[in-house]
């Protein structure tokens, strides 16, 4: 039976663009659909409002005829369907409608429920990215009305319409900078972040730079030094005199009040939390403040594999420039065998970063033991990572060096030729106390077959040339030999030796012999790029017995040319390769800069005026809308709802001083708190008469209707009618 529906409906269908796929023309149901988009059954208009996101920018005259439903739907009863109607409304990418859509944000961000306003807030960055960007002006107003809403839940959804409207518009946030830091804990996970986001720019162009120093890069950790706001409320003459002006980190109260504001969030279970958390930490506060966060980083490394991958690149940046925020943690980073190669890589970048003259024994220790895994690039990888330790800690250059030579006596090639490709980097600088080690890789020449360690074993033999004098004739001699079997690479170098020897001995008779025999074999080589280089070899070792100034100069300046003292290598990670980037952004995990990536703006030479966010205490900044308590989202909830009143009600009708205690008096230059307590005491005294007045004023009332009851039936019933009526409270 199933597989005759199945044919059926293949007969039915028709074949679509990908092999074996059958569609339906369901065209001429589309009317019939939208029709559906007044049901009283909430998951029909659910699936409705689906079916016209997909299909208005094919249709749009369809997905106009339901402008009408969306609009009285947006003074539904429940306020589920009024928060869709105006998600599906803004998300019909119809320009036409944008005049509409901007009328259903206004109407919503006056609504009593937090959740439609939080729809409201969501729909600006629609109705600016997708159906019309000249409306940016009004936008801009509703955001700034929505920002003034003491709805944690509204507030989050606010901040996004902002970082996609507006970034830049700082002036908006200055009224409101207090309350987002003391409404960060209250708001949901992903609000949290983009609020980090903006307040992270926005301490950027308000506040100085902490670390007046600039950027620490020191291995050591700064001494602890004390906080001090300029705005401090409870401190002491004396204290201050006991700590010297040097020693004091002078920070803004706001700034002060943001970090702190921070903490709390280093302990949610969302790691983008976290890590937004950390990056407002690591580039706004004081280096000895930064080693907050590193703990908390730490403890995502327990989380799946692809979120430890983006807590450990992040954590790898951040070492670059304050190794010392993780040596207490280094074990935290050791690789397990069941990890994949791209964490183990990472894990290996942050421990030679973050290595010591501490941690550097335990370090190459564990090191020695990640050689021995089957996985080949790991072992490539770690060989690296020896190199890399000995560049970051000198005085165990000689120790890394010592290890890598163990390492040539392994039964792996692979091991081996990376053991030689890292020790030429860290043996290039030639040097007496080095020369037993090119001794060492010059015996093992004859037992390493790969061509990129012989050649730059070869190299490596020409720099200790004039350390080595006896060394570098024989090896030739015996390169020689094989010179035709031996590849490119290698033939390369080859002659870049004779060359080299040349120049030290051009009296050397069998040098010259040996030379003129090697550019012979490499004139008739099969490869051009050889006998391109036994051409320019020749040129400059063989002048044949002419006196000429300009061969003269040359041959004076050849040795300078073909044995240059090179610096020390400096072996580099991935990680230093993409340090450029915003710690916690995805260019940082791409390496390269992604569309809308844009870096942090630079701290001011000077400080700004903080008085711009010294505002009053704002009041219900909605008073055109009537505040009822919602029980639900059912429609059951809001029966007895007035939705056109524009009276003030409840707490907003009382103001301010009802829902916040008196603010305190000032006696002189310091706070009176006597007549604080005094203030509360005659005002509970106050509210407690009221209400014995009130009791009193309901006994009366119950009397008179009984009497009422008992003397005419009449006003019984009529009474009894009015009771059916609930009483609204507030």
């Amino acid at each position: 039976m199933s597989q005759g529906l199945v044919d059926n409906a293949r007969e039915l269908g028709f074949p679509g663009s990908d092999s074996g796929a059958h569609y339906f023309d369901t065209s001429e149901e589309k009317m019939h659909v939208v029709k559906n988009v007044v049901s009283q059954n909430i998951e029909v208009r659910k699936l409705v409002y689906i079916y016209l996101l997909r299909y208005a920018e094919q249709e749009p005259d369809l997905a106009l005829l339901s402008i009408n439903s969306f609009q009285k739907d947006l003074s539904d009863k429940n306020q589920i369907i009024r928060a869709m109607a105006l998600r599906v409304m803004s998300g019909i990418r119809v320009p036409v409608i944008s005049p509409i859509v901007l009328l259903g944000i206004k109407k919503c961000m006056t609504d009593v429920s937090p959740y439609v306003r939080k729809t409201a807030a969501h729909a600006i960055p629609k109705c600016y990215r997708y159906l019309d960007d000249s409306q940016k002006e009004a936008l801009i107003e509703i955001i700034a009305a929505l920002l003034k809403d003491r709805s944690s839940i509204v507030i989050g959804s606010t901040i996004m319409a902002f970082n996609e409207v507006c970034p830049t518009r700082y002036d908006l946030i200055h009224p409101c900078f207090r309350k987002l830091c003391s409404m960060l804990t209250d708001c949901d996970e992903w609000g949290q972040m983009s609020i980090l986001g903006v307040l992270l720019r926005y301490g950027r162009t308000q506040f100085l730079n902490p670390n007046s120093h600039g950027e620490d890069k020191s291995r050591i950790a700064p001494k602890k030094k004390p906080i001090q706001s300029n705005k401090a409320f409870y401190s002491s003459d004396d204290d201050e005199d006991e700590i010297e002006a040097d020693d004091i980190i002078e920070l803004d109260v706001d700034h002060e009040l943001l970090l702190k504001s921070c903490i709390p969030l280093l302990q949610s279970r969302n790691s983008g939390v976290v890590l937004a958390v950390t990056k407002l930490y690591y580039y706004l506060a004081p280096a000895t403040e930064a080693e907050k966060v590193a703990k908390p980083l730490v403890r995502l490394l327990r989380s799946h594999r692809e979120q430890s991958y983006v807590v450990l690149t992040n954590i790898a940046a951040m070492a670059l420039n304050r190794p010392y925020l993780f040596e207490s943690y280094f074990q935290h980073f050791y690789a397990q065998s069941t990890e994949p190669v791209f964490i183990r890589d990472t894990k290996l970048d942050i421990l030679t970063t973050i290595a010591t003259e501490a941690n550097i024994h335990t370090l190459l220790g564990e090191l020695q033991q990640y050689v021995k895994s089957p996985n080949k690039d790991f072992v490539a990888a770690t060989i690296q990572a020896i190199a890399r330790c000995a560049t970051t800690v000198p005085t165990a250059s000689d120790q890394c060096i010592r290890l890598l030579m163990k390492l040539l006596h392994s039964k792996n090639e692979l091991v081996v030729a990376e053991s030689v490709l890292v020790l030429t980097r860290l043996l290039q600088v030639p040097s007496e106390e080095r020369s037993k080690s090119v001794i060492a890789l010059v015996k093992l020449l004859d037992q390493i077959h790969i061509p990129r360690a012989r050649a730059n074993i070869l190299w490596l033999v020409g720099q200790y040339a004039q350390i080595l004098p006896k060394v570098g004739p024989d090896v030739l001699r015996q390169a020689i030999k094989g010179f035709s079997k031996e590849e490119n690479l290698t033939k390369l170098q080859i002659l870049t030796l004779s060359a080299k020897l040349i120049c030290l001995n051009p009296e050397h008779p069998t040098l010259v012999l040996l030379n003129q025999y090697l550019l012979g074999l490499a004139r008739y080589d099969v490869n051009y790029d050889v006998r391109d280089r036994a051409r320019f070899l020749r040129a400059l070792t063989i002048l044949n017995g002419e006196d000429k100034p300009g061969l003269t100069a040359l041959k004076q300046h050849l040795p300078d040319i073909l044995l240059s003292n090179n610096q020390s290598p400096i072996i580099q990670s991935d990680a230093q390769n993409a340090s450029d980037y915003m710690v916690g952004s995805l260019s940082l995990l791409a390496h390269q800069p992604l569309p809308g990536y844009e870096p942090l703006p630079d701290f001011p030479g000077e400080q700004p005026d903080p008085s711009v966010r010294d505002v009053e205490e704002l009041e219900g900044w909605s008073g055109s809308r009537t505040t009822v308590m919602e029980s639900g989202f059912g429609s059951d909830s809001f029966h007895h709802r007035s939705r056109a009143s524009t009276a003030l009600s409840g707490v907003e009708a009382m103001g301010s001083s009802s829902m916040y205690p008196a603010v305190m008096k000032k006696k002189g230059g310091e706070y009176d708190l006597d007549a604080f307590y005094d203030e509360s005491s005659e005002e509970d005294e106050e509210s407690s008469s009221e209400e014995e007045t009130e009791e009193e004023t309901d006994e009366a009332t119950e009397e008179e209707e009984t009497e009422s009851e008992e003397t005419d039936s009449e006003e019984e019933s009529s009474l009894s009618e009015q009771e059916v009526q609930p009483k609204r409270r507030f």
